[in-house]
């Protein structure tokens, strides 16, 4: 009985003790994802901001407005892209060796959109460079589709940013409540 007694005390403090080991390596993991849901967010909020003008550029190609005009506004597409999005994916990769596997496996899902967005966004410029012989945008389908791309690409990036940060922040939350939550990838 005594072993018996021995064993349960064992076993208890180890289930006591694990919370506190899992915990240890938290310190510079807490602060990679709290850095990382920022970075997440400042995503979304730019994405946001690249669909409303990429639905814009759709509502500007049915009223058949001029090719100047879509020219500023895919240039204003793409200096957000290349302003804000790719120095914000930099960082991530920074931060991604510290992150769980389910934010890691989100940030490459995230990315493969935005290069989508950007791929599409460029060749939508190239398409209206080529154009300027005055052939209008309503009647360009390639160029239509290029633009319908560019606003799926933007939706899904900001569903996925949407997601990650908000799962992220509620994981950081249990954490910090006590619940051994952050284990979790």
């Amino acid at each position: 009985m005594n072993n018996t007694f021995k064993n349960a005390v064992g076993a208890l403090s180890i289930a006591l003790l694990l919370p506190v080991f899992a915990a240890s390596e938290l310190p510079q993991q807490t602060k990679a994802r709290k850095e990382a849901i920022q970075v997440t967010r400042s995503i979304e909020t730019t994405t946001r901001a690249i669909h409303k003008q990429a639905d814009e550029l759709v509502a500007a190609q049915r009223n058949n407005h001029g090719n100047q005009t879509q020219k500023i506004r895919l240039q204003r597409i793409a200096d957000s892209i290349n302003g804000q999005l790719k120095p914000a994916f930099d960082r991530l990769a920074e931060l991604q060796p510290d992150l769980p596997e389910w934010h890691q496996t989100a940030i490459d899902q995230m990315r493969s959109s935005a290069a989508s967005l950007a791929a599409n966004t460029n060749a939508a410029i190239l398409n209206r460079n080529a154009s300027t012989q005055g052939h209008p945008v309503v009647l360009d389908p390639e160029y239509g589709q290029l633009v319908a791309n560019m606003t799926s690409q933007a939706g899904a990036l900001i569903q996925v940013a949407d997601a990650t940060s908000d799962y992220g922040s509620a994981q950081l939350k249990g954490h910090s409540a006590g619940l051994p939550i952050t284990a979790h990838n």
